[in-house]
């Protein structure tokens, strides 16, 4: 599968996308889109993998089950993060003036399809 293509397709489907990016739990990127050219989506899942794995131990610990979907807003972009099997989420960052609805649906929509070809 052309992941670069199906993060493409979300991206492009999302008003106000700046970049989507997959990334393993471990912060290494498997493939990634950017729109805008200076935003470095590899740095943002270096990043923030150490916040999805904390925050996915916390569930655990809390008997909260596993941790599917983190939001993280600041004050030029929110950061749509989702759990693609167990290793892996996707990230998507949207600029303040994005549809971010629009990207929780496509990313539901997309991510099942990374999945199943993750296990092929």
């Amino acid at each position: 599968m052309d992941y670069k293509e199906v993060l493409k397709t979300i991206a492009d489907s999302v008003e106000g996308s700046i970049g989507i990016g997959l990334i393993g739990l471990d912060g290494m990127i498997v493939d990634q889109y950017s729109a805008e050219p200076d935003f470095d989506v590899a740095m943002v899942g270096v990043e923030y993998s150490s916040v999805i794995k904390n925050a996915s131990k916390a569930s655990q610990d809390f008997g909260l089950g596993p941790t599917t979907e983190i939001l993280i807003t600041t004050e030029q972009a929110t950061m749509i993060m989702m759990m693609v099997g167990k290793s892996y989420f996707a990230v998507l960052a949207i600029g303040e003036d994005g549809n971010l609805g629009r990207g929780r649906l496509e990313m539901k929509k997309h991510i099942p399809r990374m999945e199943q070809e993750m296990m092929e």
